[in-house]
């Protein structure tokens, strides 16, 4: 129990450095947004983000909505990584209604207007809906990545829409996100 507890504490820690890091360092411009530093964030979603057992059977599935640079920056890092086991799967799609099933639905800034749809699909799938345009986690989406003025990237967080999907979010998260919700 104690090893248990020391491994997710140094696990805690490292996630945090990392973040922070991100958080002072990643500028996203308004035309060149550093999807890098996006699939960074994502995979460490994955990584801290509790998924109910159910959820951890087969691959792990991003489905990204939309034509996002997203897209190749999380088949790199799937390419080399592992959500708690499972094989990260990226795949992309035209349409909401497409989607069968997933862990993670990203919604790309082209398509925010397919919000409600995405709503509607996931409502009753354990799966984490992330957006890039601001004021999505306000309108249904778990969390959101926004632009503060002085072009930081950041990300918003709807602690009631994630729990709504039965997803256990660590108390961390929420320091470091701007809780919307």
């Amino acid at each position: 129990m104690i090893k248990h507890k020391s491994h997710i504490a140094f696990f805690m820690r490292t996630f945090i450095i990392c973040v922070l890091f991100f958080c002072f360092n990643a500028r996203a411009h308004a035309q060149e947004k550093n999807y890098k530093a996006y699939s960074v964030y994502v995979y460490n979603f994955i990584k801290y983000i509790e998924w109910p057992e159910e959820s951890k059977k087969g691959d792990f599935v991003i489905a990204i909505i939309g034509n996002s640079p997203i897209s190749a920056e999380l088949k790199t890092l799937a390419a080399t990584k592992k959500a708690n086991g499972q094989t990260i799967v990226v795949k992309q799609f035209a349409t909401v209604a497409e989607v069968d099933h997933c862990q993670i639905l990203y919604i790309s800034a082209g398509k925010s207007g397919v919000l409600k749809e995405a709503i509607e699909k996931t409502k009753n799938m354990s799966a984490l809906m992330i957006a890039e345009r601001e004021g999505l986690a306000k309108k249904g989406a778990g969390i959101n990545f926004v632009t503060l003025e002085d072009e930081t990237l950041k990300f918003e967080v709807n602690k009631k829409v994630i729990e709504a999907h039965n997803l256990k979010i660590p108390k961390v998260l929420f320091s470091l996100g701007l809780v919307v919700g």
